[in-house]
């Protein structure tokens, strides 16, 4: 069949057309090959360098936490596993039927586990989403037992901070928790996967660069999205953190935490020589195992509003008047000033009136000590005796004493927030309210009264000092710091006036702290009662409201013994204990205990050694 020929006109319009759409398909072309010569010259080696750094990856894996241990090699800040339950959706064929089945094996609520999904619901499939990040490890065995149940569900071991002791030196150990950002550049860049969880406070903070480890890794091929689809070369093994020791006896720590039971105040257990701190607690205190896997809310509030502050580490945080302990300070000052000598004497009658003044301040002892002398003030702890000193002497002379005694200035401790506490004088007062120093506020000064502020640690390293017979050492908690004694150059004669004076406050029927004494040592100690509300306030509250626990008094003890070869001291303070009679039972209990387990079991073993003939004890000194 023919078909008729095009007219010419219709010819021309379908060669045009031909034309154009041949034009256009060649320009299409040219953008393509152009493109494609741009991606592959001009921007090849970048492109290949891209491609190469989406292939292989690294993947980090954490160290371990260095582990944290006592003096004697007991581990109490340690790791364990944890067990965190994943999901990756992609292995999942049936994944409602998964989530029901691990809703009913492991009692997890099926909204929970719909939750986790909803928020990673932008996730890419193959990436896995934790749905526990600490699985008991009976749930995490039914998972591993019961694999072919749960498809897509799986078990990654972690390591994560353990502390076997729970609230044992929890003060003195700190917490772990999440770094933030700050905290983050601080680390290097082979600590970012070990360093997720840091240090927070006290030694795992102080502690934290030395206690982190090197992040191990392998290097895997992954595909376009991100896949994993295997391993190159020899994974590099992670290199777990330091291992710390500190001074700390768990023993002796345990031992205090159970006399302390329902008390608030601090303890501090020390060897006056060494400046080891044996025990430090401060009471209530924690579970730092709260803050291992990030503290929740509830438990975050609880700490917080507790008026008796479990976070804050009172041995070296909290500041409290000293009272008659600081009494030795000014028999010191005394002594050297000359403005008394072992002879002196002052009549008691139970109140002291300064010169020229209205201002009457009263003695403890209503009807007064009668005649004292320094020995009998110490022991008798009269108030009236040390009027008459500081008076005499000036604040700002017994400000300086008692700066060189390590008070108004910190100890020097590797712990964090170290309070310095204050001793007043006529210039503090001057910049800090704008007014002259008048004699009338100095009597309560001289007895630790009044803006006197101190720490524990500071009353229990003052005593050190009258112990090693004025040589002053750093108090510290890591087992291999050796510290250096520095030689204050004090009196030996004065310092044995003291000394006297604190051995007849526990041995002597009238000391304040006879409660202490031992058997088989030689105890010296210095009670210490300290008012917390002042006698303008007391008066301004009725009999109901003068019987609540936070309007009665602290009760302070500190003491040291051997007298003549210390081996001890120690200091408690019991918030609230109405009087210094209170803590004093709580320091015999621990001169008790460190001699019944300490002292006597290391003289027996001695004794044993001695008794035998002279080539086994060579043979076993040898060994």
């Amino acid at each position: 069949m023919n078909s008729d020929p095009l007219a010419p006109e219709e010819l021309q319009l379908f060669r045009t057309r031909t034309t154009i759409i041949v034009i256009v398909i060649a320009l299409i072309f040219s953008l393509l090959a152009s493109r494609l010569w741009y991606l592959q010259i001009v921007m090849g080696n970048e492109n290949s360098e891209r491609s190469l750094g989406n292939r292989i990856r690294l993947i980090p894996q954490a160290a371990p936490r260095g582990v944290i241990y006592d003096r004697n090699g007991v581990a109490i800040a340690d790791n364990r596993p944890a067990y965190q339950l994943q999901l990756i959706r992609e292995d999942s064929p049936d994944l409602e039927r998964t989530l029901r089945n691990l809703s009913k094996a492991l009692n997890i609520p099926h909204a929970s586990l719909l939750k986790k999904l909803e928020d990673h619901r932008h996730q890419a499939r193959f990436k896995p989403i934790i749905l526990e990040e600490d699985l008991e490890y009976k749930k995490a065995a039914i998972i591993e037992t019961y694999q072919e149940d749960f498809p897509g569900i799986s078990i990654v071991v972690q390591s994560r901070r353990f502390y076997p002791h729970n609230k044992i030196a929890a003060h003195v150990l700190g917490y772990v928790g999440v770094r933030n950002e700050e905290q983050k550049r601080k680390l290097s860049k082979n600590q970012l996967s070990s360093g997720q969880i840091i240090g927070q406070a006290s030694t795992e903070l102080i502690h934290n660069e030395t206690l982190i480890g090197t992040d191990g890794g392998k290097q895997i091929e992954v595909d376009y999205v991100g896949r994993e689809l295997r391993i190159m070369n020899k994974p590099v093994a992670p290199v777990p953190g330091r291992d710390t020791y500190l001074t700390i006896d768990t023993r002796i720590q345990r031992f205090i935490h159970s006399i302390m039971r329902g008390e608030s105040g601090a303890v501090v257990v020390m060897r006056p020589k060494t400046g080891e701190i044996l025990a430090m607690g401060s009471f209530p205190n924690f579970n730092p195992n709260l803050f291992a896997a990030g503290i929740n809310r509830k438990n975050w509030n609880r700490l917080m509003n507790n008026p008796d502050k479990p976070l804050q580490n009172k041995a070296i945080q909290g500041t409290y008047s000293p009272g008659s302990m600081f009494k030795l300070v000014t028999a010191y000052a005394g002594l050297e000033q000359k403005i008394i000598s072992p002879e002196t004497t002052y009549f008691c009658p139970g109140y002291y009136n300064l010169k020229g003044g209205k201002a009457s301040y009263a003695c403890w002892k209503q009807g007064g000590h009668g005649v004292v002398d320094l020995t009998k003030a110490i022991r008798e702890s009269c108030n009236v005796f040390f009027y008459h000193v500081a008076v005499e002497m000036g604040v700002d002379t017994l400000h300086d004493y008692a700066q060189k005694f390590g008070f108004g200035v910190k100890t020097g401790i590797n712990l964090v927030n170290e309070k310095s506490g204050l001793v007043p004088n006529s210039d503090w007062k001057l910049e800090t309210f704008g007014e002259r120093w008048y004699a009338g506020e100095t009597p309560p000064v001289a007895i630790g009264q009044g803006a006197v502020s101190v720490t524990p640690l500071q009353i229990v390293n003052f005593i050190n000092i009258i112990a090693n017979n004025g040589k002053v050492i750093q108090p510290h908690l890591l087992l291999e710091k050796e510290s250096e004694f520095q030689n204050l150059d004090l009196n030996q004669e004065y310092l044995e006036l003291i000394r006297k004076g604190m051995t007849e406050v526990v041995n002597d029927p009238h000391g304040t702290a006879k409660g202490v004494r031992s058997k088989i040592w030689t105890i010296g100690a210095k009670t210490g009662t300290v008012q917390v509300i002042s006698k303008k306030t007391r008066k301004t509250l009725d009999e109901e409201q003068l019987k609540l626990k936070k309007y009665q008094n602290h009760a302070w003890v500190v003491a040291f013994g051997p007298v003549e070869d210390p081996e001890l001291s120690v200091a408690v303070l019991i918030e609230h204990g109405k009087k210094s009679s209170y803590a004093v039972p709580f320091a015999k209990k621990i001169f008790d205990y460190y001699i019944e387990n300490y002292y006597l079991p290391r003289r027996a073993a001695l004794n044993d050694l001695e008794s035998q003939p002279l080539a086994q004890r060579l043979q076993a000194a040898f060994q």
